[in-house]
């Protein structure tokens, strides 16, 4: 008899372990089976929150045959790592963006899934907006014409308390990078997901600005796709107070901008723009880490968890995911501001 429900296991219990489960509790398709933390004691307490099992350690977790799914909300510098065991132990795998922190790591558990048969996933939820998806079939219908060039602009802002929080914040061991990796990424996804190209040449500055942290807090790029177009990134965590992320996006026949997931600019040749424009902004991360909508992360697990019952390879996948890390990397690499081997 096919499963018409996947149980999950989350393995790590931060703030972004509250939106998966919250998004969880609405989706029929998933149902959570327990929580693991290095913490037994934030483990101890989310588990009772949720009415659900503190595994006592991960490898019990990965072991336990009433699991289908780990769900993986570590830090984003040991995704791989714990990932991959998950993988060999015949899990399916959800991962928090970014896959991981370096591309030897990320290819790692790519191949590590593929080799178990396992479905991979990458969370970069805003892919599946409402307006996101309306952007992308006007591209895909070449409504724009040929794109010229594209924009991201992450002009966020963290106190100094966000990153003191956590011993790992800020660090390259575990959190890998900064603003472009940690808070930029889901917008340059959508960037480079939406230019449809790939990138050819880049030009980059990354610097420690403001916070005192390892890893870059401001950083800017150039970008030249084999397209032909140009792009432009900037991100940041030091601009005060935070203002929404925004998207521009500029082609032969017009241009189309986004903020804070909303449309506010469809200035497209043969289009009405009050039929495109969003009235209400979904939601930022812009001055509050827990400033993002939460119906982003629901439509994409369950839009997984179909994928997984339906047995199809389910959106984002970790070579999608590749993109937006490699092009981060680089930009360090290119920036003066590489990860310290």
């Amino acid at each position: 008899m096919a499963k018409d429900k996947l149980r999950v296991g989350i393995a790590g219990c931060g703030m972004i372990t509250e939106f998966h489960i919250r998004a969880m509790k609405q989706i029929p398709e998933l149902e959570l089976a327990g929580v693991w933390d290095i913490a037994a004691d934030l483990a101890k307490n989310t588990a009772e929150k949720w009415n659900v099992k503190a595994y006592g350690s991960y490898e019990e977790m990965i072991a336990d045959p009433q699991v289908d799914i780990i769900d993986i909300c570590l830090p984003a510098g040991v995704h791989a790592q714990y990932g991959c065991q998950a993988a060999e132990a015949g899990k399916h795998l959800i991962v928090e963006k970014p896959i991981d922190v370096t591309k030897e790591a990320a290819e790692k558990l790519i191949a590590t899934a593929d080799k178990a048969g396992v479905s991979l996933a990458v969370i970069l939820q805003n892919r599946f907006a409402p307006s996101m998806n309306k952007v992308r079939k006007a591209l895909d219908e070449g409504a724009l014409g040929r794109l010229l060039y594209g924009e991201a602009t992450i002009k966020w802002y963290r106190q100094e308390s966000y990153y003191t929080s956590k011993p790992w914040k800020g660090t390259w061991e575990f959190d890998g990078g900064g603003a472009l990796l940690v808070q930029a990424i889901h917008t340059i996804d959508l960037l480079l997901w939406f230019m449809g190209s790939k990138i050819k040449e880049i030009k980059s500055f990354a610097r420690t600005v403001l916070h005192p942290i390892e890893v870059e807090d401001l950083a800017t790029a150039i970008l030249e796709f084999e397209s032909g177009a140009l792009g432009h990134i900037v991100g940041s965590t030091a601009m005060t107070p935070g203002f929404p992320e925004r998207i521009e996006l500029y082609g032969e026949k017009g241009s189309i901008a986004l903020e804070a997931g909303r449309i506010v600019r469809w200035q497209v040749e043969g289009m009405q723009e009050e039929d495109y424009l969003d009235p209400v902004a979904m939601g930022s991360g812009s001055s509050d880490p827990g400033g993002i909508p939460l119906e982003n992360h629901t439509a994409q697990l369950q839009a997984i968890a179909r994928s997984i019952l339906a047995g199809e390879q389910p959106p984002v996948s970790g070579q999608e995911a590749m993109e937006s890390l490699n092009c981060i990397l680089d930009i360090y690499r290119l920036g003066g501001m590489e990860r310290k081997k």
